[in-house]
């Protein structure tokens, strides 16, 4: 299928001689019509996409968190693309063009997913609506199900998942993704998303609590699986991908309820 970058080269959906949407010349959206005569300011897009409700301190605040625990490289914000959207419930809201948004889980969820069994997926023409379940993972000790991002019909499902669950925790943002959407509110929608800076620091915030809630778990349980403590002449471990791998599958589809279940309590 060809993309639709190429296909508006030789089929424009805006003549050359008409103004285009700031973020169509940045690559981030394939085409929007501008009903705001061009003044960003007033634009709810504009808003959603540069959350201009997070302040330098938040991002100060991401600026020390990278000199202590190393380089946007190697933190948190490595698993944040800066061109998704992502929901309070761990999945993430790609815009390929107005009609049609990709999406799945991130990282960080992907990684509490032990003993998957099988990932069961809508039906196509059904819809669907922001902060409703939209799918199911099921895992031997427990059914973790699905927030979708924004409201919409689906569109397509992933067919790979059906003979490959595994795709959704080895690569979650990419063959492993679950659905996509013909949005109904999108702009609506996408205000309502994390993106950007305030998405590094969220997860930041809920890569942390994870990470205290499995050592803690880890201390009460098999303190032997810590290793050496500071205290022994040892380095403190804080990779939530090294914690998670000292549990055994019991213990992380407890952290993943208690996960699950302090979003459910904030809805």
């Amino acid at each position: 299928m060809t993309p639709l970058s190429e296909k508006n080269k030789h089929y424009p959906l805006i003549p050359e001689e008409e103004r285009r949407c700031i973020w169509m010349t940045t690559g981030l959206i394939s085409y929007k019509l501008c009903d705001r005569n061009y003044q960003c300011e007033i634009c709810p897009f504009d808003q959603a996409i540069t959350n201009e409700e997070s302040g330098e301190g938040d991002f100060q605040e991401w600026e020390d968190y990278n000199r202590v625990e190393g380089t946007l490289k190697s933190g948190p914000s490595a698993q944040i693309n800066g061109s998704v959207f992502y929901h309070p419930d761990h999945c993430w809201a790609q815009v390929e063009d107005p009609e049609k948004v990709r999406i799945g889980i991130n990282y960080l969820l992907s990684q509490l997913i032990t003993t998957l069994k099988v990932v069961i997926l809508p039906r196509g023409g059904s819809f669907t609506g922001q902060g409703e379940c939209c799918a199911h993972i099921i895992l031997e000790d427990y059914i973790l199900p699905v927030i979708s991002p924004l409201s919409g019909a689906i569109l397509t499902v992933n067919p790979r998942l059906k003979k490959e669950p595994e795709l959704i925790t080895a690569d979650p943002r990419g063959e492993g993704w679950l659905a996509t959407i013909r949005p109904k509110n999108l702009e609506s929608d996408l205000k309502q998303l994390l993106f950007g800076r305030k998405a590094c620091l969220w997860y930041q915030r809920e890569e942390q609590e994870i990470i205290a809630r499995t050592a803690d778990l880890l201390l009460k349980n098999n303190p032997q699986a810590m290793g050496p403590t500071m205290q022994d002449g040892g380095v403190r471990i804080n990779c939530l991908p090294d914690l998670l791998n000292a549990v055994n599958p019991q213990q992380r589809a407890q952290i993943l309820d208690f996960f699950i279940t302090k979003h459910r309590k904030k809805a």
